[in-house]
């Protein structure tokens, strides 16, 4: 039935257009000002309308008045994508957030270990972590999706996507808030997910520009291939691509350099070499970086080597803070500091 918006049961508006009474404009009409009257007076005394009523919405749309309210916002998921420095700058201006720094050459497994941290959160099997929430779930869902491709009961060959930027200009951030088990604090982490040709360039054209935002990184990770450091026919050049890179990373970050460990994937193919580790490290000594050693096997066809393992360990040490970290802001810094705030308390 269609809604009347007249006093007048034999009027025929809602169906011709045209008022009964012939009034050019129906609001004019006597006994449609009476049924638009006694609707609002319902509404005043929160009375529903009888069955020979005018229609609330009816009266409203001849009157001219608004007939719906504006709707309201659906509340919407997250963001599928990664963030970009905009958005990782307004997520750190929210709240404390720990910058991680991944660099590494092509296939050197960046891509692969932040997939194992994930799916490690995702099945609970990260010791002394749990998963909290991510600003960039999908993101995280679409870079591990190659593990869940089998060929006959085979693991696929490449076991993650490489990464692609939509903007290849600026860095893509991944985000994860995780809950330590042992006092439920919760850490905020970024992890830059950069294609491995980005550090290609770093090396060899010293295309620093896009690598700006490693200053506001607490920790960098140092990705490369163990196998290349196992095997001794390429463990020469690995090394000197890995002194070539440290090289690079002096001219981007600042001093104090922030914590480095050296990401060493694939554990399931063997130990990183000791000797290859202090050529390393006594090359970032020369730059000012302290360079420690964390070894991982992101994903395993070793029976003995279980997938993840390391895993734990290195998010640890990326969230505890260095024990010989200086104090930013020492006491003669203060007194001779320029900014008013800090010396308010000396001035006289």
């Amino acid at each position: 039935m269609i809604e009347r918006v007249c006093d007048i049961a034999e009027c025929t508006f809602p169906q011709t257009g045209v008022c009964v009474r012939s009034y050019p404009d129906p609001a004019d009409c006597p006994d449609h000002q009476g049924a638009v009257k006694r609707i609002r007076e319902m509404e005043e005394q929160n009375v529903d309308a009888d069955s020979d009523a005018v229609p609330v919405q009816a009266a409203r749309e001849i009157s001219g008045e608004a007939v719906l309210s504006p709707p309201e916002d659906k509340p919407q998921l997250p963001r599928s994508s990664t963030l970009g420095l905009r958005e990782a700058d307004r997520l750190m201006r929210s709240r404390y957030v720990n910058m991680i720094g991944v660099v590494g050459l092509p296939d050197a497994g960046k891509t692969a270990c932040i997939a194992s941290l994930y799916l490690l959160l995702a099945h609970g099997s990260l010791k002394g972590f749990s998963y909290a929430n991510s600003q960039t779930l999908m993101a995280l869902e679409e870079i591990a999706r190659g593990t869940r491709r089998w060929n006959d009961g085979d693991p696929p060959k490449q076991m993650t996507v490489h990464t692609e930027l939509a903007d290849d200009r600026q860095a893509g951030f991944l985000h994860l808030r995780l809950r330590r088990a042992a006092d439920s604090q919760k850490f905020d982490i970024l992890v830059p997910d950069l294609p491995g040709e980005w550090s290609r360039t770093l090396i060899n054209r010293g295309d620093v520009e896009r690598f700006s935002f490693l200053r506001s990184a607490e920790v960098i990770w140092l990705m490369v291939d163990g196998r290349e450091f196992v095997e001794a026919q390429t463990r020469e050049l690995a090394i000197h691509k890995t002194t070539n890179l440290i090289e690079r990373l002096a001219n981007i970050l600042d001093v104090p350099r922030p914590r480095t460990i050296l990401v060493a994937s694939w554990r399931d193919k063997g130990d990183f070499p000791e000797g290859a580790l202090k050529r390393v490290q006594a090359s970032g000594e020369q730059f000012g970086f302290a360079i420690e050693l964390a070894s991982i096997a992101s994903f395993s066809d070793n029976n003995d080597v279980h997938p993840g393992i390391g895993m734990s360990e290195l998010i640890e040490g990326s969230l505890t803070s260095h024990v010989q970290r200086p104090d930013p802001w020492p006491a003669h810094a203060r007194l001779q500091s320029e900014r008013a705030f800090l010396n308010f308390g000396t001035r006289v």
